[in-house]
């Protein structure tokens, strides 16, 4: 068996999102290249199970494998007609093996050990999701929701953590099933005019529920997919605002699908 015969739908998916994850936990922490690199070693251990290490140049190990899946995504080629914006996957590759193998993982040189493993990331993304065309294949899975019940500062702080613009807004038990959405700009149009002394506590203790009753922060309804959908049909006419990908009839809230998660 090759190594691409390998990579079946399930597995393609399985570390599309393992890359992804530790591609986030890598821009949060400039130091945290690693996260990516053991999800590295873990495709290569999956690609060429006999070989040792990951290897560079002149050493393969698994450099190879590893190499030939990522020659299958429209970026692999970029860096060679221009060179003077990109890196060319292999020096990426070997880069990030050399710094994993460093003793030196502080200050300037873990962060750029980190932009080299985030590059190298968004390649092999890019490689294993080639040919996939269906919501579910890009939708990130289990997003983080906002209550009506919580106050507007425990809100506002998974947006900040997150660096999210939006999140959903789970619709309250015993009302119509209907998903909404909460922006950073309604929440900011609403916030900073009151951000002078206790007024602001007074309003960050609001809950959710009080302050669009109030008329303070508008939600806006989400667009809803399904899961089988066509990428296509959600970029026909998107305004840019998250998708949310339900299930059925049960509204239960499977994903979320910006433009951020296409590119």
């Amino acid at each position: 068996m090759d190594s691409e015969s390998k990579l079946t739908p399930e597995i393609r998916l399985s570390f599309r999102d393992q890359f992804r994850e530790a591609r986030f936990k890598a821009q949060k922490d400039a130091e945290a290249f690693e996260e990516i690199v053991f999800v590295l070693e873990r495709l290569g251990t999956l690609l060429s199970p006999g070989c040792c290490g990951l290897g560079t140049k002149g050493r393969p190990g698994k450099r190879d494998s590893i190499i030939a899946v990522a020659s299958k995504s429209p970026l692999f080629n970029v860096p060679h007609k221009l060179r003077e914006l990109h890196t060319p996957l292999e020096e990426l590759y070997d880069l990030v093996v050399r710094a994993r193998n460093d003793a030196m993982h502080e200050g300037a040189t873990a962060r750029h050990a980190t932009e080299r493993a985030i590059e190298l990331s968004l390649v092999l993304e890019s490689a294993l999701m080639n040919s996939y065309s269906k919501v579910s294949d890009f939708m990130v899975r289990n997003p983080v929701c906002a209550e009506m019940w919580e106050p507007l500062r425990f809100i506002r702080q998974k947006m900040l953590v997150n660096a999210f613009s939006w999140l959903p807004v789970r619709p309250e038990s015993g009302a119509e099933p209907r998903w909404q959405l909460v922006s950073d700009k309604a929440m900011a149009q609403y916030l900073v005019p009151r951000s002078k002394g206790k007024d602001l506590n007074k309003h960050l203790d609001q809950q959710l529920k009080e302050a669009v009753e109030g008329g303070g922060v508008e939600l806006i309804p989400a667009q809803i997919r399904q899961a089988t959908d066509a990428v296509e049909s959600v970029l026909a006419g998107w305004d840019g605002q998250p998708v949310l990908v339900t299930l059925g009839e049960r509204n239960e809230l499977l994903g979320i699908l910006t433009p951020h998660d296409l590119l």
